[in-house]
């Protein structure tokens, strides 16, 4: 594939998954994406100087809370950041949006793929995929070159699931689902987070509401894609 890609999304990652099939020396393994990512997501977050732009196959609410420190990154002043997954991500993990507001948008996507800085590229397989489960990282110009071409037609055709520029909940409310969904208790977020028990209390009252939970059980089964 002489251009790396272009625009056409389905033969970048076609073509990329073929060299790293091949052995190719321009994708370099990492092995299984989970520990990869797990053990590299700081270091990662801490070389970002620009941007960073996240496609994202259709994530866990344990993949996202992996991924925070790089959500944090994206809301420094100047980089430019970017997070599209489908339609069907956002519904089964109604905080996942908001938890990447304002830079998140919906489209089909055909393969993990995070693009930091425009130099360096990390590419996954979708699930039924032979080579699902492992993840590559390449420098390599022609890689580097399809992937930003490939992201950047992506993220025109997205589509902005705030179109009133109103997120569905608000960061803290994020920042509680997170702890919450570690089993922390009220007091427990309250003395994390540096607030009141009144406010916690109040905050998951309002995750309850909004996700139209039974109860605190029922939303954090809900907010983790686990409840009915």
């Amino acid at each position: 594939m002489g251009t790396g890609g272009g625009e056409d999304a389905a033969a970048f990652f076609r073509w990329v998954h073929g060299l790293a099939t091949d052995g190719d020396r321009r994708m370099v393994p990492l092995g299984d994406l989970a520990p990869a990512f797990d053990e590299g997501v700081g270091s990662l977050a801490g070389s970002v100087k620009r941007s960073v732009w996240h496609m994202t196959f259709r994530p866990t609410w344990s993949e996202v809370r992996m991924a925070r420190p790089i959500a944090e990154v994206s809301r420094r002043r100047g980089i430019d950041a970017r997070y599209v997954a489908d339609r069907l991500a956002a519904s089964r993990l109604p905080l996942l949006s908001s938890h990447h507001f304002p830079y998140f948008r919906n489209h089909p996507v055909v393969a993990p793929l995070l693009v930091v800085d425009t130099r360096a590229v990390f590419v996954g397989a979708p699930p039924g995929h032979q080579l699902a489960g492992e993840v590559w990282t390449s420098t390599a110009p022609q890689v580097v070159d399809g992937a930003i071409r490939v992201f950047d037609a992506v993220w025109r055709a997205a589509t902005d699931p705030h179109p009133d520029g109103v997120p569905r909940f608000t960061r803290r409310m994020v920042d509680v689902a997170f702890l919450l969904t570690d089993g922390a208790s009220d007091r427990e977020i309250a003395r994390s987070m540096g607030v009141s028990e009144r406010t916690v209390s109040h905050e998951v009252g309002e995750i309850i509401r909004r996700l139209g939970a039974r109860n605190r059980a029922h939303a954090i089964a809900l907010i983790g894609d686990a409840g009915p």
